[in-house]
């Protein structure tokens, strides 16, 4: 098999900037396992992108993609020079956008992804005031509970909650979420409320269709931990539907304090079970691993970073 040539003495060679697209648009085929997802994200067409990919194994002599009509995958030594090029191909674009970032303005689209009810609550009024410190900069909010595919639908920047597990891409913490039960002052007085996590088996449970499993509550205290699965009348993938349910008395909801803490501080839920709640997780600021960092996604990041030292949210009492 011929020794992969590096990235670096690529450059050396003659036709510098088609060696550079060529390995730009292989390394991005492999991270989206799809000629159509990264061609896409590059903005050209499918075939274009598959022609570039044959070029540089025509130049390398080498296969480096498996294709199939489903997936595409790196062959052995497909997957030895993604390794060498991936982190190059980022130093340089970084490069690149710290020198773009000196100039005063930043332009561009900024494409924002974020739960609907806490985007609404806690993010439209700050992002506003961003695109308002950049006036070049043209913003696309999408508050949606889905779960969105940050490159097939071309989001910069996903705000999630819980864990992120997805090694394409990059995560940055931001602030503390706690979740736990909730329910309506008039649910309470119908329904004695359960001492023990058990006791939950035996209530009416308002289910959050985005968690990975909505049925299953996990709750802790003092190092002792309850998984307990639940059932009720209703399964939503809105959170704002389950909020509004709880405060109707139809059930138990079991969600972040961001999603719920201004009606906890009204007086339309309050807390079940007050000294358990589920082990704290953090939202977080996602972004796709091996892309371009232009001056307006790093900006972004760095103001959502200052955004809240001290999360409103997490001001509400348990037993408020």
């Amino acid at each position: 098999m011929r020794q992969l040539v590096a990235y670096d003495s690529l450059l050396r060679h003659e036709g510098d900037m088609k060696q550079l697209t060529d390995l730009d648009v292989f390394v991005r085929v492999v991270e989206a396992a799809s000629y159509a997802t990264a061609a896409k994200a590059l903005g050209i067409s499918r075939s274009h992108a598959s022609r570039m990919v044959t070029a540089l194994e025509g130049r390398l002599g080498v296969r480096l993609l498996h294709r199939t009509t489903r997936r595409v995958s790196t062959t052995q030594t497909g997957q030895t020079l993604y390794e060498s090029c991936a982190p190059l191909l980022d130093a340089l674009t970084t490069a690149e956008s710290r020198a773009a970032s000196e100039r005063d303005d930043v332009v561009g689209t900024l494409r924002v992804s974020a739960p609907a009810q806490f985007g609404l609550r806690y993010l439209a009024e700050p992002i506003v005031r961003f695109q308002k410190q950049h006036p070049g900069l043209d913003t696309i909010l999408d508050f949606t509970d889905r779960k969105v595919d940050l490159v097939a639908e071309g989001v910069d920047v996903a705000i999630r909650g819980g864990t992120v597990d997805n090694p394409s891409l990059v995560a940055k913490r931001l602030w503390p979420i706690q979740i736990a039960c909730y329910a309506s002052p008039e649910y309470v007085a119908q329904h004695p409320p359960p001492t023990t996590p058990a006791g939950l088996v035996g209530h009416r449970a308002l289910l959050f269709g985005q968690s990975a499993l909505p049925r299953q509550w996990r709750l802790q205290r003092d190092g002792d931990e309850a998984v307990v699965t639940v059932n009720g009348p209703l399964m939503s993938t809105s959170s704002e539907a389950i909020v509004i349910a709880a405060k109707a008395g139809l059930g138990i909801a079991y969600l972040p304090d961001s999603v719920l803490s201004d009606a906890v501080l009204r007086g339309e839920l309050v807390r079940v079970l007050p000294d358990w709640a589920a082990p704290t997780m953090h939202y977080w600021a996602v972004r796709p691993h091996r892309t371009h960092l232009p001056a307006r996604v790093r900006l972004f990041m760095e103001f959502l970073s200052g955004l809240y030292p001290n999360p409103p949210w997490s001001q509400v009492p348990a037993a408020a």
